[in-house]
Parts: C-alpha cells; structure tokens; sequence
C-alpha cells in the first residue's frame, strides 16, 4: 500500500512560494491598462520646469492600496525635471506615514533634488475641499508655512506658484471629484487619481470624459505603474505572490487529477 502524502510539505511549499516574492519581488509581466498609462504618459509630456500638486493623504488602513502607488508615483516624479508640491488633504495621517513609509522608499531620488527648489512639502491641511478652494485660488494665503515652518514667501519653488493656475498637474489620493470640482472644472488643471480598486468602474466615465488624465487603483494597478517605471516594490511583490500562488494551486490540481486517473486505472478507489 503506497504511503499516504503528508499534507504539510504541501503548505511548506505554498509558504515558499508565496514568501519568496514578498521578500525579493520578481516583477512578472503584467498587461498595463490604459487609466495607468495615460498617467504615466502625462508626467512624460510635462515640459522642464513644470509644477505638479502631489496630495498624499494615504492612511493606515488604506496603505495597502494607496501606499505603493503613492510610492510609485512619486519616484515617476522625482526622476523627472519638474517642480513638486506635496500636501495631505483626505488624511490627518499622511504626514506620519510619508515621514515613516513613503520617504525611505523614495530617499534615493530625494538625494539628487534641493529642498525648497524642487519639492516642497505643506503636510496635512485641514478642510477638505475647503481647502482645496483655498488653495486653487491662492496658495500663499491658504498655505503660509511648509511642514518646518519656513514662511511661503522664502520657498524659492513658491516664488512664481501662487493659484491653481501655475500647476500643470494635480495628483491625489482617494477620491477624485472633489479635486475635479475644485481645480480641473474651474482652472482647467489636469486631474490625475490614486484610488480604491474598487472605485475603478465608477471612475472610467470621468477619463472617458477628459475629467481625469490617469487613475491608478489598487495594488494590482500599482504594480502596473511599477513595471512601467522599471522599479518593483510592494505592489509589484503582492502580485507577483498572488499569481505564483495561483499557479502552485493549479499544478496541484493537475497533479491530482492525474493521481486520481491512474488511482481508477489500476482499480483503486
């Protein structure tokens, strides 16, 4: 009688498996889909020298969704020679969590830019779309200060910034109509979103209709932007463990299903 299969080598397996990737992301190919190209084609066409809103307002529990896109995004940025603004407005924790999360990830770029010149950082902003009005209308009066205190009027970046007119693109975190309502309806801004993957549906009516120029939702979407900016990390690492465990279950499957076959040949139940 053949000896009956111990079913924990089979979870060791899966644990490998799955593990391998979360610790060293492979980057497995993935089809990119048009909301994350658009996004990543506007910040290739943004002429030297351009000014862009980035709104990092990412929270404890939407991290995972939020975090490595906000992440992503950004290196996109940084690698780029344009002028950054960064502000939270949807969370009270954005600030705590880009000090902690976002700016080791990210420390590499932020070694080649000058404080104050190419990115400026006003943290957390209360208000909501109050603020956002405020802002579009005028920056220096709705943002007197950067997160160290440094009054707006001696930011060199700041200089020549003072409405929603000087930005060339608006990115931010969670939900997209506010920022529609407040920068690209009035202003004409071009509106990019970093969202739930479950806002996705709902979202498509807004770029088919020019209201929003990118949207990237999820993780899944994230480790598209990933690929395309040739940098995996923890979305590119979840979804690489996703489908490497996906794969190791259909092979079981097969297996089985052969076992089962040969089991019925030889006369066994």
């Amino acid at each position: 009688m053949a000896k009956e299969f111990d079913p924990r080598w089979m979870y060791l397996l899966l644990f490998i498996v799955v593990g391998a990737p979360l610790i060293r992301p492979l980057g497995l190919p993935l089809p990119i889909t048009a909301p994350v190209l658009a996004l990543y084609n506007k910040i290739e066409s943004l002429p030297p020298g351009s000014v862009v809103l980035f709104e990092y307002g990412v929270g404890a529990a939407s991290w995972p969704e939020h975090g490595p896109s906000n992440i992503a995004v950004l290196k996109h940025l940084l690698s780029k020679n344009v002028k950054i603004i960064l502000i939270s407005l949807y969370t009270a924790e954005g600030p705590t969590l880009f000090a902690t999360k976002i700016k080791p990830a990210i420390a590499s770029y932020l070694e080649k830019k000058t404080y104050g010149v190419d990115y400026v950082d006003f943290g957390y902003v209360t208000g909501y779309e109050t603020a956002m009005a405020a802002i579009a209308e005028d920056m220096h009066k709705a943002l007197p200060k950067d997160v160290y205190g440094t009054p707006v009027d001696q930011i060199p970046l700041m200089k020549n910034v003072r409405s929603a007119r000087d930005l060339a693109l608006v990115i931010a975190t969670g939900y997209c109509e506010p920022y529609i309502r407040q920068f690209y309806t009035p202003y004409g801004v071009p509106v990019a979103i970093m969202t739930w993957g479950m806002n996705a549906p709902g979202y498509m009516p807004y770029i088919s209709a020019g209201q929003l120029c990118g949207m990237v939702a999820g993780i899944r979407a994230a480790a598209e932007y990933e690929i395309l900016i040739k940098s995996p990390g923890e979305a590119s690492a979840s979804s690489d463990a996703l489908s490497l465990s996906h794969l190791f279950v259909t092979i079981l499957i097969v297996i089985g299903n052969i076992q089962y076959y040969l089991t019925r040949r030889r006369g066994g139940r």
